[in-house]
């Protein structure tokens, strides 16, 4: 079976990109049956320390050519596809991948088709501020015809990122997520988006009566399809 080579760009959070991998790995088994090491495809995990900018950035020259040089380390060993498994880094996402010739997949595209497949009017939006603001999920939810629903307690979003970013996973945070996700619910928004890959290490979709989007599922559900020719294992 030819199986493209993965290229996981990590660039914000190393617990979600840890949680991505085995995403990728769940993903292997439920698409094609996946079962033994040799019928999984090859995959570069390249984590880059840059600056924290969920809240702003202050540095995005420095960001960019740092992401950038990771994407080209990635091409130059020969991967296939690259995906980033965080939405805020996804500000940068046009000019990385004008810089490379292999595709990228983008978390916020692949999200929206997934919303729109399940036939979805509005959705919800747990994110970073960096991400809410520079509008990375507005159009191509936009495009496809869903309304974007931001949270009021957007202050309460950022604090309970911070916490995970130093890898405390609170109750009341979490008490405090499905509060939130209740607002956006009654705000008319039919489906909730976790539009920060840290926010599921969390708070789990069954963990709200609520239907609920896991971005690193997501993107980990694309990025093997398109690497993956599914066939059966014999």
């Amino acid at each position: 079976m030819n199986k493209k080579i993965i290229g996981v760009l990590g660039c914000m959070s190393p617990q979600a990109t840890a949680n991505f991998y085995k995403e990728l790995i769940k993903q292997c088994r439920k698409q094609y049956g996946a079962e033994y090491d040799k019928d999984f495809p090859e995959i570069f995990i390249y984590n880059l320390p840059v600056p924290n900018m969920f809240e702003n950035v202050k540095y995005p020259e420095k960001i960019l050519m740092t992401l950038v040089n990771g994407a080209k380390k990635l091409e130059s060993i020969g991967v296939d596809v690259i995906v980033m498994p965080c939405n805020t880094v996804h500000y940068f996402y046009k000019d990385i991948k004008k810089e490379v010739s292999v595709p990228i997949l983008s978390i916020a595209k692949e999200t929206a088709k997934k919303l729109k497949s399940m036939g979805f009017k509005s959705a919800g939006l747990l994110a970073t501020d960096t991400t809410v603001k520079s509008q990375i999920y507005d159009k191509d939810l936009s495009e496809l015809g869903i309304e974007l629903v931001l949270p009021k307690e957007q202050e309460k979003v950022i604090d309970i990122v911070d916490n995970l970013l130093t890898g405390l996973k609170l109750n009341r945070d979490k008490d405090e997520l499905k509060l939130i996700i209740k607002n956006l619910r009654k705000r008319k928004a039919q489906a909730i988006i976790l539009g920060c890959t840290d926010i599921p290490l969390l708070l789990k979709p069954e963990d709200v009566d609520s239907e609920v989007f896991d971005t690193a599922k997501v993107l980990a559900e694309s990025t093997i399809r398109f690497a993956v020719r599914p066939i059966m294992f014999t």
